[in-house]
């Protein structure tokens, strides 16, 4: 995929490349700039009521999440979606924050939504990412496409959020990929893991690890 951004004039002048301190991706991890403090505000596990939809390997730190389209839903009356996610307990309304792992999407993952910047003042969220057909797309839009291809392979993915800008800013593998608007103000937080959506796979696979959360 091309690299391209759907910010234009100062915003996405701005941002370019210089002082991301992009380099190949590291053997630690390392957030994509300059500035950040890595925070560790836990979170919590989502997953279908009475069912068992995530595991997590200490001795690999990799966290194991599947969905089937059968699941109900995790917040019932709240929306019609199963849901194997992690709910990282960094909630902010200001400055800037910035999530990164390592993912790896099994190829039978399909209208699934892999991670997420929640909260936002005309919807709910202000960034989504979902695996399509061996691609990852905001909101599952084809003209949004983030990149590609993305199953049975582990992938570095780095989201920066600017609240003052309004800008999400998203790297793969420490490449800078593209730059969304958010939808307004709102109090934020970083979800990763699966969301099922209207017209899922039977069986979704997602594998996360590394995962940092750094604020400034």
């Amino acid at each position: 995929m091309r690299r391209r951004t759907l910010l234009g004039g100062a915003a996405a002048t701005g941002l370019g490349l210089t002082g991301w301190g992009l380099t190949a991706a590291p053997a630690e991890a390392a957030p994509i700039g300059s500035g950040w403090t890595e925070i560790d505000p836990g979170y919590t596990v989502h997953q279908p009521p009475d069912r068992t939809r995530h595991e997590y390997n200490s001795s690999t730190g990799e966290h194991h999440f599947w969905l089937y389209d059968t699941d109900p839903s995790t917040f019932p009356g709240q929306d019609s979606g199963p849901r194997s996610e992690l709910r990282f307990k960094n909630d902010y309304t200001s400055g800037q924050a910035q999530f990164e792992c390592d993912m790896r999407v099994k190829s039978s993952a399909y209208n699934v939504c892999v991670m997420q910047v929640f909260g936002a003042e005309t919807q709910a969220t202000a960034f989504m990412a979902l695996a399509m057909g061996n691609s990852l797309n905001n909101y599952g839009k084809a003209d949004q496409e983030i990149y590609s291809p993305i199953y049975d392979t582990y992938l570095r993915l780095n989201v920066v959020h600017d609240t003052t800008t309004r800008s999400v800013h998203v790297f793969v593998n420490r490449e800078f990929r593209v730059t969304f608007k958010d939808h307004g103000p709102g109090t934020h937080y970083f979800k990763c893991g699966l969301y099922g959506r209207d017209g899922m796979s039977a069986r979704s696979d997602n594998y996360i690890k590394n995962i940092h959360v750094y604020r400034k």
